[in-house]
């Protein structure tokens, strides 16, 4: 799964390599953080750390690799999370620890894991944890001037205190599923809910098998038209069918964020399981999802 964070942080290197490379001799000193014209750049997900004052772009080092801060990363301003913008500043290059890193992508590994350190100008994400168990664990996305000038960003109105709601798929729902696709579901859900007037929701569904064939189905629908759908057909089997270990039970996605540009909606979900997320962005094109260029891949296995 690193490679695929690896990959889309390679993209970013051709936006501008122009940063100051430090001594060889002296690898815990941090790297100078260039004055450079604003580029624009991608949008990107980066890992937080607890409670959301930090943020990691991944990136992994050979043995003989020198860090080197690009040009193009003071571009990023901000970090987008639970549909609202933090300000943010790019801190240097964190470096691993090797002794302590047991590589998983997640909050409670974050001081060990190597790449580009962002830090929140002022406050962090959740300012009053609920317990000893609250933590970020959904990956904001970073962003930079242009995309939050460009996009509109539209609220999910499925959270309480911070976190997300899960409701019931209403009835009127399951039925034009089962009628499209002439099975049963046994399971389905709303995952997110936005737009005036919460005319927009965002379901799953894991329908009774065919035989061996299995299907899971997320879907966008307005006003309980169905707009939209990812289909997920599978090989049926007990222990693992849409996931590593899921049982046979299809997780679906969720939505992180939603925004409109040109016209064009696009959703960023989240696809979770027991070996970790992955993220990727949707856009919704006359009654089609396509799969965007936003995606990232977190490595979160127990150990």
């Amino acid at each position: 799964m690193k490679k695929l964070v690896f990959l889309l942080f390679s993209a970013i290197l051709l936006f501008g390599c122009g940063g100051q490379q430090q001594n060889q001799n002296a690898k815990n000193d941090q790297p100078v953080v260039q004055d450079v014209a604003v580029q624009e750049v991608p949008p990107v997900y980066v890992l937080s750390d607890e409670f959301g004052e930090k943020f990691l772009l991944l990136a992994y080092l050979g043995d003989d690799e020198t860090p080197r801060i690009p040009d193009s990363l003071s571009s990023y301003k901000y970090i987008i999370y639970n549909g609202r913008y933090y300000p943010v500043t790019l801190e240097g290059f964190q470096f691993e620890d090797e002794e302590n890193n047991n590589y998983r992508e997640t909050f409670f590994n974050f001081d060990n894991l190597s790449g580009y350190l962002f830090k929140m100008q002022s406050g962090k994400l959740l300012e009053n944890p609920v317990d000893e168990f609250d933590a970020v664990w959904d990956a904001p996305l970073l962003v930079d001037e242009k995309f939050k000038t460009e996009n509109t960003v539209y609220p999910l109105s499925n959270y309480e205190n911070g976190r997300r709601m899960i409701s019931d798929m209403p009835e009127a729902q399951k039925k034009a599923f089962e009628e499209r696709y002439n099975r049963k579901i046994i399971h389905g859900w709303c995952n997110a809910v936005f737009g005036e007037n919460n005319a927009y929701q965002f379901v799953n569904m894991q329908f009774k098998n065919k035989g061996d064939e299995a299907l899971g189905v997320s879907a966008l629908v307005k006003n309980d038209e169905i707009l939209a759908v990812i289909e997920d057909y599978a090989v049926w089997n007990e222990e693992s069918v849409w996931r590593v270990d899921d049982g046979g039970e299809f997780g679906g996605m969720s939505i992180d964020l939603v925004t409109e540009k040109d016209g064009v909606l696009t959703i960023y979900t989240a696809d979770s399981g027991p070996e970790g997320t992955f993220y990727q962005n949707y856009h919704l094109i006359d009654g089609v999802f396509y799969g965007g260029t936003v995606y990232a891949s977190f490595y979160q296995a127990p150990y």
